[in-house]
Protein backbone atom coordinates (compact mmCIF):
# COMPACT_ATOMS: atom_id res chain seq x y z
CA UNK A 1 0.00 0.00 0.00
CA UNK A 2 1.27 3.38 -0.79
CA UNK A 3 1.67 6.24 1.58
CA UNK A 4 1.40 8.59 -1.56
CA UNK A 5 -1.49 11.07 -1.84
CA UNK A 6 -4.01 11.21 -5.11
CA UNK A 7 -2.20 13.31 -7.94
CA UNK A 8 -4.32 15.23 -10.15
CA UNK A 9 -2.59 15.90 -13.63
CA UNK A 10 -3.95 18.27 -16.28
CA UNK A 11 -2.70 18.21 -19.90
CA UNK A 12 -3.77 20.63 -21.29
CA UNK A 13 -4.99 21.00 -24.83
CA UNK A 14 -4.37 24.49 -26.43
CA UNK A 15 -6.91 23.45 -29.43
CA UNK A 16 -9.57 22.82 -26.86
CA UNK A 17 -8.95 26.24 -25.23
CA UNK A 18 -10.58 28.75 -26.69
CA UNK A 19 -8.41 32.44 -27.48
CA UNK A 20 -10.13 35.55 -25.49
CA UNK A 21 -9.14 39.53 -26.19
CA UNK A 22 -6.27 40.05 -23.77
CA UNK A 23 -7.48 42.41 -20.64
CA UNK A 24 -4.85 44.91 -20.90
CA UNK A 25 -4.02 45.40 -24.77
CA UNK A 26 -6.74 45.08 -27.36
CA UNK A 27 -6.40 43.11 -30.46
CA UNK A 28 -3.86 40.76 -28.32
CA UNK A 29 -5.44 36.82 -27.71
CA UNK A 30 -4.49 34.40 -25.68
CA UNK A 31 -4.78 30.66 -24.05
CA UNK A 32 -4.45 29.73 -20.72
CA UNK A 33 -2.87 26.83 -20.66
CA UNK A 34 -1.75 25.84 -17.27
CA UNK A 35 -2.96 28.13 -13.74
CA UNK A 36 -1.60 28.19 -10.58
CA UNK A 37 -3.79 25.04 -9.66
CA UNK A 38 -2.34 23.04 -11.18
CA UNK A 39 1.10 24.49 -10.94
CA UNK A 40 1.45 26.74 -7.63
CA UNK A 41 5.03 27.82 -9.41
CA UNK A 42 4.20 28.84 -12.49
CA UNK A 43 1.34 29.48 -15.29
CA UNK A 44 1.63 29.34 -18.80
CA UNK A 45 -0.25 30.79 -21.59
CA UNK A 46 -0.43 30.96 -25.48
CA UNK A 47 -0.22 34.50 -26.60
CA UNK A 48 -1.19 35.73 -30.29
CA UNK A 49 -0.15 38.90 -31.58
CA UNK A 50 -1.36 39.62 -35.07
CA UNK A 51 0.48 41.47 -37.99
CA UNK A 52 1.22 44.96 -36.81
CA UNK A 53 -0.18 43.65 -33.26
CA UNK A 54 1.36 45.75 -30.44
CA UNK A 55 1.89 44.12 -26.57
CA UNK A 56 2.15 47.92 -25.34
CA UNK A 57 5.10 48.64 -22.17
CA UNK A 58 4.18 46.95 -19.22
CA UNK A 59 6.41 44.75 -16.46
CA UNK A 60 5.61 42.49 -13.89
CA UNK A 61 6.53 43.32 -10.68
CA UNK A 62 6.44 39.65 -8.84
CA UNK A 63 7.32 37.74 -11.79
CA UNK A 64 9.76 36.65 -14.27
CA UNK A 65 8.51 36.09 -17.36
CA UNK A 66 9.53 33.41 -19.86
CA UNK A 67 9.08 33.90 -23.42
CA UNK A 68 9.59 31.44 -26.23
CA UNK A 69 8.46 32.24 -29.66
CA UNK A 70 6.70 29.51 -31.33
CA UNK A 71 5.78 31.27 -34.80
CA UNK A 72 6.27 34.54 -36.28
CA UNK A 73 8.85 37.90 -36.64
CA UNK A 74 8.76 40.47 -34.10
CA UNK A 75 10.73 43.70 -32.03
CA UNK A 76 11.17 42.94 -28.56
CA UNK A 77 11.95 45.70 -26.42
CA UNK A 78 13.31 45.20 -23.24
CA UNK A 79 14.19 48.61 -21.21
CA UNK A 80 15.73 50.60 -23.94
CA UNK A 81 17.05 47.95 -25.90
CA UNK A 82 15.66 46.50 -28.72
CA UNK A 83 15.75 42.83 -30.09
CA UNK A 84 14.53 40.72 -33.44
CA UNK A 85 12.59 37.98 -31.90
CA UNK A 86 11.09 35.26 -33.90
CA UNK A 87 10.64 31.34 -33.88
CA UNK A 88 13.09 29.55 -31.85
CA UNK A 89 13.92 32.48 -29.35
CA UNK A 90 13.29 32.33 -25.98
CA UNK A 91 14.06 34.82 -23.41
CA UNK A 92 13.80 35.35 -19.55
CA UNK A 93 12.83 38.87 -18.68
CA UNK A 94 13.82 40.10 -15.32
CA UNK A 95 10.91 41.28 -12.50
CA UNK A 96 10.05 44.71 -12.57
CA UNK A 97 11.35 45.36 -16.29
CA UNK A 98 9.74 46.67 -18.63
CA UNK A 99 9.22 45.36 -21.93
CA UNK A 100 7.10 45.47 -25.10
CA UNK A 101 6.36 43.44 -28.24
CA UNK A 102 5.39 44.19 -31.39
CA UNK A 103 4.63 41.80 -34.33
CA UNK A 104 6.39 42.87 -37.39
CA UNK A 105 5.86 40.47 -39.89
CA UNK A 106 3.08 39.05 -42.47
CA UNK A 107 1.86 36.37 -40.11
CA UNK A 108 0.42 35.97 -36.43
CA UNK A 109 3.46 35.44 -33.85
CA UNK A 110 2.56 33.25 -31.25
CA UNK A 111 4.20 32.94 -28.09
CA UNK A 112 4.13 30.56 -25.16
CA UNK A 113 5.00 32.43 -22.03
CA UNK A 114 5.60 31.31 -18.09
CA UNK A 115 5.28 33.07 -15.32
CA UNK A 116 7.21 32.04 -12.47
CA UNK A 117 5.76 32.64 -9.62
CA UNK A 118 2.28 32.27 -11.23
CA UNK A 119 -0.04 35.65 -11.95
CA UNK A 120 -2.83 35.03 -9.91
Amino acid sequence: MSDRLPVTVNIADSSATKWVEHARFPGIYVRKLLTSQDNPLANVNEVLVPPGGLIGNHGHPKQVETVYVLAGESLLTIGEEEFSFHAGHVVAIPMGIEHTLENVGAGDVHLLTIFTPPIL
